[in-house]
């Protein structure tokens, strides 16, 4: 089993195959996070389909797999 590591960040800090809950539902990241039209959004692509926009400054608490060497 990978090692994971629990991180308080912002939504524009999402990365590919972090783990969080948003909007009462875990989700994963199928993607990082990007930039939206509306200025100070982004879009959270999710695993298995769907995404939400969402402030990129909403602070999220992720569970991230830590990168082996």
């Amino acid at each position: 089993m990978a090692d994971t590591i629990e991180l308080n960040i912002t939504a524009g800090e999402i990365r590919q195959g972090d783990v969080f809950t948003l909007h009462g539902h875990v989700r994963t990241a199928h993607r990082d996070a990007w930039p939206v039209l509306f200025k100070g959004h982004v879009y959270i692509r999710f695993e298995g389909g769907g995404g939400a926009t969402t402030p990129a400054d909403r602070p999220i608490t992720v569970t991230r797999v830590l990168a082996t060497a």
